[in-house]
């Protein structure tokens, strides 16, 4: 036989043995338990007064903000406590300029006298500012009702900043923890 067709027979066997596999199982374990909590009824549509801020104290400069954030809360009514924690993030359209404060209800729309300029930027019941698409801090949950305290503010995404109506809108997403 010659070098070449017993490098081609060996060749064959080898790639024979890449037949012979082994095989194995995946188990997949869990459980379906109902939400340890319930967003209150009150807190399933919430509208928060943002008050009226002088023009005055967000021109200038980005980063400016409105002087007194206006406060909201979302309450959690727990019957049972599988997981002692949650967070909270917040989704909507996000500001042009600052990605992650929420820009404010037809923004840059042509013929729309919408305030231009500001963006709405979200915090905990402390100031921390809390990112769109990101979780809060964690809250510690009890039995019966929950408040999760948090504010929001305007604030000035660029130097000039315009008059108009200055609304916008968020989506909120509970994760138990």
């Amino acid at each position: 036989m010659t070098i070449a067709k017993l490098v081609a027979v060996a060749a064959a066997g080898l790639l024979s043995q890449a037949a012979f596999a082994d095989g194995g199982t995946v188990n997949f374990n869990g459980q379906i338990t109902a939400s340890p909590c319930s967003i209150a009824p009150s807190s399933q549509n919430i509208t928060v007064p943002m008050g009226t801020v002088a023009q005055s104290a967000l021109n200038g400069a980005a980063g400016k903000k409105s002087p007194i954030p206006s406060k909201f809360q979302i309450l959690l009514q727990c019957v049972s406590l599988p997981k002692t924690g949650a967070a909270v993030t917040f989704t909507g359209t996000a500001d042009a300029n600052v990605t992650d404060d929420l820009a404010l209800a037809n923004a840059g729309a042509v013929g729309v006298t919408t305030a231009q300029g500001v963006a709405i930027e979200l915090g905990d019941s402390a100031g921390t500012k809390i990112p769109l698409g990101s979780a809060s801090g964690t809250y510690v949950l009890g039995t019966g009702d929950n408040p999760l305290n948090f504010q929001a503010v305007y604030v000035s995404t660029g130097p000039t900043v315009t008059t108009g109506p200055a609304n916008a809108t968020a989506q909120f997403v509970v994760t138990y923890l």
